[in-house]
């Protein structure tokens, strides 16, 4: 074995020789294009990047939240490209789920990305086209660059192209008329929204290719800090919209989040993809930090995004996000092995966020492992027992005492079996003394139960922190007895939390589970059991933490409330509708003979209405000008129009005052009801309300004034923290009739105007659809058939090999070896996963991101490490 060591080392020290010559002649002797750019190409370079910014600027003058606040966004977004243009491509990922502001700006095929992406390209492109007051740095030879993509995948990529452009054709020439900045579903807007994508995806990898030849070191933590900060903005955005509407806790309400993703107004499943494309980044993220806090962080940030991937309720997503995290896992792990065995080089070791080896991390015996799972084991067992009549107090009680159980350094391992029967048994006696006095507290004042548990958790942790730290004075037998006084005070404050929520019932529940969990103190400080846990590292401790919440997570869904059952209750019926949906779209592809190209993009809406049964249509909304002047042309669907099914036109308001009153002129060729509402909502479900109904009964075609009172005395007003969105709506509820409105108004008591926009002058700015559980129409609910409709089989295969061949590269290929591999193969199979029954790409940004991460995947590979100055001769 040592002198199969020393081979390997002889032949590692050989490659570092041979690299550091090169490195040698590639300083000096490196072609002139690869040196410097050519002042030709920085001409064209600046010229673009000013093209790109004068298109980001123009866009920004049609801005309907006011032209001041965008340039300067525009701007700002330029100058942080321009100089930090090697790192940005990967941190503007993080602003991808905060820019969505469409309930806002009424705006649906354009969008904030159009603006971000168009100022980093400008910025990347001037900072590219120089001047620079610091030269950049070298470009690296050709055989040490991270992203390069083959001629084969180059060719697929322009097969790609050319696939998406057709299919924009087509939906451009089917749709027909002109191009509105407010164009809906069924207008011709919508057709150019995956050109859009394709376009933002083509101005962006230059400057991502870039930043890998020229600052190699940035690739892998700005791609890995940005999609764990865009996960952190996609959890934080349905924390708090659970938070507000429904509780945190609250497993049983027909609740699902959606975050800050507007698109999924009329459903869809934009949220999933987030989560499935980012939450193997935070897992790698995870087991790349090698600090006690920074892991601890990490593990947090991964347990913040799984508690909001537990609470989408979505059943595609369990099954995407295991089977992602789990590829996830293993990539990473047969990396390490690769590097323990010594197969490969340590490939890109050098970048930030490199392959921990066995020197950067502290090796934990199997066993010890087994130990804490079975730890776990014990503690899902008692949290599974005491959640029915303890509730969330008991559950948390139980979770909190096993963590300060996990961090208890297991100082008797040596000791007999009496000094250690000796040491709890004092510890027993001396827990009593606060334990009792506790529950005197408790019978005198209410819910100081919490407070005693705090302070009981507190001094265990406390006490534990001391031993690890000053192992001479704090592992002594006293000291023992009292860090076991201390954790038997917080099991016997679990129990009296369980009593002060749940009475006596929850107590009588309680007592035998948390007696069996009171046996694990002394079987973990010493005896076999403390033997294996003595062995464990604080990586596993403190991921053993984490895994022991996840658990309790579980624990509180599916006992706590009957969604989740319900939802995997109906999952035969709900595929059977999907079958349905999917034989009725493709007869459509059939019925135009359009299999080989496809219909064409942001068709399906449309030609699903056109197609449809007469009495499944769904409505539609439109601008209307000419000689009546400006208006809106509301439309009803064929179908049932119940509170959830209608078609309603909504805008933010920013008050709610008493005595709330609509003034509106509209007129109508039958006799049709009018329904508006002021809401408290986030996108797709209400909090409280304000309603009426408003009966058109004039049809002579006149314009005829109109007054509603939704009344009120403020309550809608009070909105809580987070503070609830106010949600202004007008639905046409009659079942395929039509109506015009102008000269909106909504006023309270005191007279000030909520609407903006009222009259219509500005066409729909401001003005947002939605429909709240009618959602099947609007969504080819499946990605392959999604592209199968828009592109045809021609696009459908394109992007299946693509998929397959990136798949590939990072398990088996090129890549296999680098640090981004697992949490890139993970996020596309995660994406794919979900993508089965759900579109996921016709919401355009998440479109951006799966095509991004898929381009980057195709073109990443392993390079060799940096060469290391060799030591001088003696």
């Amino acid at each position: 074995m040592q002198a199969l060591q020393a081979r390997r080392r002889r032949r590692s020290t050989r490659r570092v020789e041979d690299d550091s010559q090169a490195e040698a002649r590639s300083a000096g002797h490196l072609p002139a294009h690869l040196r410097r750019t050519p002042m030709s190409l920085r001409i064209a370079l600046g010229v673009l990047g000013l093209l790109c910014l004068a298109m980001a600027l123009a866009l920004a003058s049609q801005y309907p939240l006011g032209v001041a606040p965008a340039m300067v966004g525009v701007l700002l977004a330029a100058l942080l490209a321009r100089y930090f243009w090697a790192p940005w491509p990967g941190w503007m990922l993080a602003l991808v789920p905060l820019i969505g502001l469409a309930p806002w700006t009424g705006w649906l095929w354009l969008e904030e990305l159009d603006l971000l992406v168009l100022a980093s390209a400008a910025g990347g492109y001037l900072a590219w086209s120089g001047p620079n007051r610091q030269r950049p740095p070298a470009p690296q030879p050709p055989w040490r660059h991270e992203l390069r993509w083959s001629g084969p995948v180059k060719l697929a990529l322009l097969g790609w192209v050319v696939s998406v452009a057709v299919a924009a054709a087509l939906g451009l020439q089917d749709a027909g008329a002109g191009l509105g900045w407010f164009d809906g579903y069924l207008e011709p807007g919508f057709s150019l929204r995956p050109a859009k994508t394709l376009l933002a995806l083509l101005l962006m990898l230059p400057l991502w290719l870039r930043a890998a030849r020229r600052a190699p070191q940035a690739l892998t933590p700005s791609l890995l800090v940005g999609m764990a900060l865009l996960m952190l903005g996609v959890a934080w955005g349905a924390f708090a919209e659970r938070l507000a509407f429904t509780g945190l806790t609250n497993f049983s309400a027909d609740y699902r989040t959606t975050s800050g993703f507007w698109e999924m107004h009329v459903g869809g499943a934009a949220l999933d993809g987030a989560l499935a494309l980012s939450l193997p980044f935070v897992l790698v993220l995870v087991l790349r930090q090698q600090g006690v806090k920074r892991f601890s962080l990490a593990v947090a940030l991964l347990g913040f995004g799984l508690y909001v991937w537990l609470t989408t309720f979505s059943r595609a997503l369990y099954l995407g996000v295991l089977l992602g995290l789990a590829l996830t896992a293993l990539l990473a792990w047969r990396q390490r092995q690769h590097l323990r065995r010594g197969v490969a080089d340590p490939a890109s070791s050098w970048l930030t966020g490199q392959v921990p080896s066995d020197a950067d991390l502290p090796r934990d015996p199997w066993p010890g492992r087994v130990g804490a799972l079975a730890m776990l084991g014990v503690a899902a067992w008692v949290c599974w027992q005491l959640f029915p009549s303890s509730g969330y107090r008991g559950l948390i009680g139980v979770c909190g005492a096993m963590v300060a159980l996990l961090f208890q350094p297991p100082t008797l391992q040596r000791a007999e079996t009496a000094q250690r029967a000796l040491v709890t048994g004092l510890g027993l006696v001396l827990a009593l003394v606060p334990a009792g006095l506790c529950a005197l507290l408790a019978l005198a004042f209410d819910k100081s139960a919490y407070l005693s548990y705090v302070l009981a958790w507190c001094s265990s942790m406390v006490l534990a922190h001391l031993a690890w730290r000053a192992p001479g004075l704090w592992r002594r037998p006293l000291a023992d007895a009292l860090r076991a006084a201390a954790w038997f005070w917080t099991l016997a404050m679990t129990a009296l939390v369980a009593w002060n929520w749940g009475g006596d019932a929850a107590l009588q529940a309680a007592w035998l589970p948390l007696i069996l969990l009171a046996m694990l103190w002394p079987m973990t400080q010493g005896g076999s059991l403390g033997s294996l846990l003595a062995t464990l590292s604080w990586r596993t401790r403190v991921g053993a933490a984490g895994l022991l919440l996840a658990v309790g997570a579980v624990v509180a869904a599916l006992g706590g409330g009957a969604y989740m059952a319900e939802r995997f209750s109906t999952g035969a019926q709900d595929f059977q509708g999907r079958l349905t949906h999917w034989e009725r779209a493709l007869a459509i592809v059939q019925a135009r003979q359009a299999w080989l190209f496809g219909v064409g993009a942001g068709r399906f809406v449309a030609q699903a209405q056109n197609n449809a049964a007469v009495d499944e249509r769904v409505g539609d909304y439109r601008w209307a000008g000419g000689a009546a002047g400006p208006r809106l042309v509301l439309a009803a669907g064929t179908h049932t129009q119940g509170h959830g099914e209608l078609l309603r036109l909504t805008q933010r308001v920013k008050d709610a005052p008493a005595g709330l009153k609509l003034v509106l002129e509209a007129r109508a060729i039958q006799p049709v009801q009018l329904h508006a509402e002021l809401c408290q909502k986030h996108l797709l479900y209400e909090a409280a309300c304000r309603a009426a109904e408003l009966n058109v009964d004039k049809v002579d075609w006149s314009w005829q004034r109109y007054e509603l009172n939704l009344g009120g005395a403020g309550e809608l007003a009070e909105r809580g923290w987070p503070a609830r969105e106010l949600v202004f709506a007008v639905a046409l509820a009659t079942p395929g009739q039509k109506i015009e409105l102008r000269k909106l108004s909504l006023r309270g008591s005191d007279g000030v105007e909520l609407l903006r926009n009222g009259d219509f002058s500005r066409e729909l700015a401001h003005w947002f659809p939605s429909s709240d559980r009618h959602h099947m129409p609007f969504h080819m609910k499946s990605l392959p058939l999604h592209l199968l409709f828009e592109q045809g089989l021609v696009g459908l295969g394109l992007a299946t090999s693509l998929w397959l061949l990136a798949l590939g590269r990072l398990s088996l290929g090129a890549a296999r070896e680098h640090p981004l591999a697992p949490a890139l193969a993970g996020a596309l199979l995660g994406f794919a996963v979900v993508g089965l029954f759900d579109s996921l790409v016709d919401a355009t940004r998440i479109a951006f991101l799966y095509y991004l991460l898929l381009a980057l995947a195709l073109g990443l590979r392993a390079p060799p490490p940096v060469v290391a100055p060799l030591p001088a001769k003696p």
